[in-house]
């Protein structure tokens, strides 16, 4: 019966019309009665409206009679409905059952009140809107992990997790201690287990964080001394930073010649010691230059006598004198203007070129740069790059994030003795690895941003590689990853006139198929690590914002705004009151009037005002959400949303599991 409510007035007049047939045929209207034929006879026009009226009445009543019982049963279904009425979600698909890559982020009911619907909907994001970025802004207690991260994370592992080449590849950033643990169970729930890496202290894994193919030293050192400003802070004076990104340029690229390699100590262990540096220009200069000769005719050697410091053969072929190649040899045959000429063994390759080159420009720099400045003015840019890189002289720190080049030798290597490099992130991210970085900032909070924020810093240099290669290949099925890190406030980065920072990676992750979900506790979070407005630059480049309770009046009033702002109609009152012969009681002193009159209006006006107010983000419960949705092509309104906690079920409401007690 109550299912016939939207359509009561067809049914009443359904049924006043059978009730008005039934009564037409089975009472009749009596033309035989005896007042009705007098009157019939004297006034016909009389006898035609009471006849006519009659059969009307026949089917009005009924009519009147099922609207009014209709209207008690409206009244007391509404009644009813809104205590008692459980809303119907849609299935939630099971993340392993899907063919497409999706989020749900939770239920919809009422886009703007706290107001449930009988058939609410999932606020679901596509893969095209992932690629632009998640971001989850909520206070302390809001809900952040176990309301949007788990289940964001839970979705994306669980992606075909039976695929080896369909699954999502993952960076695991940890802040807090108990995250790591927790995707690992994601990733034994969804039978992965063997996808998940982890780099820590202590750990079977090695990282280094300057090793990899194509590892520019401009590169390495620009991002170093990157991390250090966003760490310690810019200066007004930009030489400070121009000198430290020199200085570790030069000494990353003498370790790459000499070695092949280089890690963060050995950076600081040359920075702070310059002995150090001439010993690795020896090295260098004896391996590049031992099969070079400085030969000249010996009636020169006669006449200059500074030659003779020298070590001299002669040549049997040509009878001319020679000596090894040393920058010591080219200094006196410099000072002596004798002509001479460079002989070497035999042919030279390409990259044995490029290296001499690379010396020659290393040497260049120490000796008639670095050296020429003022000690005092030295050791301050030293100590600038010190402060940072003595985290890693720790030998804890060192055996894990700085170890030996024998390390990467699987020769050398062969048993382990040295720990398991890690590979590659571009290997890791075609593998479908989910690699962690377990580095609670309770251990060390300096050495855990930096971590991270190096962490970091590599696997977007490896996914934005993937863009050339997937030009080159576009008929292979290139793998989603993801970079996933709760309070990000911890390892953010922005570049502001430089090529680095995070906003520069979000704008490009889209075509790389990356998707990054990251979560802070406020816009004030942000703003007191990163230099300026250079926040508000990252902000926008993150399409999808989900804010939860916001604590501070800062975040809130930004994400008001973000919100927008909508024509409304708002109501206003008026009330007057008027009196004829007025005057003023004797007794009370106040105006009274024989005659008094009373009116009230009410009128409408639009006006622009924000769709959320300020206070609705404070007032947000837990589990609550205003959600700002991007689908890959059009942005979505701001909207209230739902959100399914990991420990809940998520095809029961969010309304019943508050009135069940499942939510606090």
């Amino acid at each position: 019966m109550f299912r016939l409510l939207p359509q009561r007035t067809v049914v009443s007049a359904c049924t006043s019309a059978v009730v008005g047939t039934a009564l037409l045929i089975y009472c009749p209207f009596p033309p035989q009665d005896a007042l009705l034929r007098v009157i019939a006879w004297h006034a016909p026009h009389v006898y035609d409206a009471v006849r006519w009226t009659r059969t009307a009445l026949l089917f009005s009543t009924p009519y009147i009679l099922m609207s009014l019982l209709w209207s008690i049963l409206f009244i007391f279904h509404s009644t009813r409905r809104g205590q008692t009425t459980r809303s119907i979600l849609p299935p939630y698909p099971p993340p392993a059952t899907r063919d497409d890559l999706f989020v749900i982020l939770g239920e919809v009911h009422h886009p703007r009140h706290v107001r449930r619907v009988e058939h609410p909907t999932w606020l679901t994001i596509p893969e095209r809107g992932l690629y632009t970025g998640i971001v989850i802004i909520g206070a302390i207690g809001s809900g952040k992990t176990t309301a949007c991260m788990y289940p964001i994370v839970d979705q994306l592992l669980g992606y075909r997790p039976a695929d080896p080449d369909m699954r999502v590849s993952a960076l695991i950033l940890e802040v807090k201690g108990d995250f790591c643990g927790a995707v690992r169970d994601i990733l034994r729930r969804h039978g992965r287990e063997e996808d998940y890496v982890e780099i820590r202290l202590g750990g079977r894994y090695r990282y280094n964080p300057l090793y990899g193919q194509h590892q520019d030293a401009y590169a390495l050192a620009f991002g170093i001394n990157s991390l250090m400003l966003n760490l310690f802070g810019r200066g007004d004076e930009p030489f400070w930073a121009a000198a430290q990104t020199n200085l570790l340029k030069f000494i990353i690229l003498l370790h790459q010649i000499a070695d092949g390699y280089v890690t963060l100590w050995d950076v600081y262990a040359s920075a702070i010691d310059p002995d150090r540096i001439s010993r690795k220009l020896a090295e260098v200069e004896q391996h590049l230059r031992g099969r070079e000769w400085l030969r000249i005719r010996p009636q020169d050697y006669v006449q200059v006598e500074e030659l003779s410091n020298l070590t001299w053969s002669t040549d049997p072929t040509t009878g001319l004198l020679q000596t090894p190649r040393t920058a010591e040899a080219d200094r006196a045959i410099a000072t002596a203007k004798v002509a001479h000429h460079v002989h070497r063994d035999g042919p030279e390759d390409r990259a044995l070129a490029i290296r001499r080159e690379q010396y020659e420009s290393v040497d260049r720099w120490f000796r008639h740069d670095w050296m020429r400045i003022e000690p005092k003015l030295r050791t301050s840019i030293v100590e600038g790059v010190s402060v940072f890189l003595s985290l890693f002289d720790d030998p804890t720190v060192r055996e894990t994030f700085c170890p030996p080049r024998e390390c990467y030798d699987p020769v050398a290597n062969h048993d382990g003795r040295f720990g398991k490099p890690l590979p590659s992130f571009s290997d890791l991210i075609e593998a479908g690895s989910v690699c962690a970085v377990n580095f609670p900032m309770a251990q060390n909070p300096g050495l855990a941003r930096a971590i991270l924020t190096l962490t970091k810093m590599d696997y977007q240099k490896a996914v934005l590689s993937r863009i050339p290669r997937m030009a080159r290949e576009p008929g292979r099925y290139w793998r989603q990853t993801a970079l996933i890190g709760d309070e990000c406030h911890a390892f953010i980065t922005t570049g502001e006139d430089n090529p680095s920072g995070d906003e520069k990676f979000s704008a490009l992750q889209r075509q790389a198929r990356c998707i990054s979900v990251l979560a802070t506790q406020s816009l004030s979070s942000l703003r007191s690590v990163l230099p300026g407005e250079t926040w508000r630059t990252w902000l926008q480049t993150m399409r999808n914002k989900v804010f939860l309770t916001l604590s501070d009046d800062y975040s809130a009033r930004i994400a008001s705004d973000l919100c927008g702002r909508e024509d409304q109609l708002k109501p206003h009152y008026a009330v007057s009151e008027s009196g004829q012969d007025a005057g003023v009681s004797m007794l009370t002193g106040v105006a009274t009037a024989h005659r008094a009159s009373v009116s009230a209006s009410k009128s409408y006006h639009a006006q622009r005002d924000v769709v959320f107010e300020p206070k609705v983000f404070a007032e947000l419960r837990n589990a609550q959400a205003i959600v700002l949705a991007y689908d890959g092509d059009n942005p979505w309104p701001a909207q209230r949303c739902y959100l399914k906690p990991h420990y809940l079920d998520p095809n029961v409401s969010y309304f019943d599991q508050v009135s069940e007690g499942g939510l606090a």
